[in-house]
C-alpha cells in the first residue's frame, strides 16, 4: 500500500501542524483561552495533526537516489568496466594534451633539481670560502697583536736610548 502524496501538499501539513503545536504551547504558558480553544486544546489538536502526517509519512516510497557510479566507476568496485568508462568519456585528443602537459611537468621538475644542485653546490663552496676567510682574518689578528707587542718593546727600548742620550752632563 502506497500513499502518493504530493511533496507540497505535505510540506504545507507540516507547517500548519506544527503553527497550531506552537500557538496552543504559547496559549498554556501565558494562561490566555480563544474563546473556546485553550492552550491544552490546541495542543491536542496540533500533536494529533503531526502524528497523522508522520504517520502517513511513513507510508512515502523512499525518494530514488542519484547513480553516482555512473559518474564515478570507480564506485562499481569492476576497475576494468571503471577504465573503460573513462576511457569512452575522455577522448584521445585530452589523453595525448594530458601527456604532453604530463611530460613538460616533468621536464621542468628535472631543471628544477638541476638549478638545486647548482645552488647548493655554490652554497657549499660560499660556505668554504667563508671558513678560510675567518681562519685568515683570525690568523692576521694575531699577527697584530704580536706586531703590536713588538712595536710596544722597541718603543720601550728606544724609549731609553733616546733618555740615554739626552741626559745632561
Amino acid at each position: 500500500m502506497a500513499l502518493k502524496i504530493n511533496k507540497k501538499e505535505m510540506n504545507m501539513a507540516y507547517g500548519l501542524g506544527a503553527a497550531v503545536v506552537i500557538i496552543g504551547a504559547l496559549m498554556k504558558i501565558i494562561h490566555k483561552d480563544l474563546g473556546p480553544l485553550s492552550g491544552n486544546t490546541l495542543l491536542t489538536i496540533g500533536l494529533v495533526t503531526e502524528a497523522i502526517i508522520f504517520a502517513l509519512s511513513a507510508f512515502d516510497p523512499p525518494e530514488e537516489g542519484y547513480k553516482w557510479e555512473n559518474v564515478y566507476p570507480a564506485l562499481v568496485g569492476d576497475d576494468a568496466a571503471a577504465e573503460e568508462t573513462m576511457s569512452v568519456k575522455a577522448p584521445e585528443a585530452l589523453q595525448k594534451k594530458y601527456n604532453e602537459q604530463i611530460s613538460k611537468a616533468t621536464d621542468q621538475m628535472k631543471s628544477i633539481n638541476d638549478l638545486y644542485k647548482s645552488q647548493l653546490e655554490s652554497a657549499s663552496k660560499q660556505a668554504e670560502i667563508n671558513t678560510e676567510s675567518i681562519e685568515n682574518a683570525n690568523k692576521v689578528k694575531e699577527q697584530m697583536e704580536s706586531l703590536a707587542s713588538n712595536l710596544s718593546s722597541l718603543n720601550g727600548v728606544y724609549g731609553g736610548m733616546l733618555s740615554a742620550m739626552t741626559t745632561k752632563k
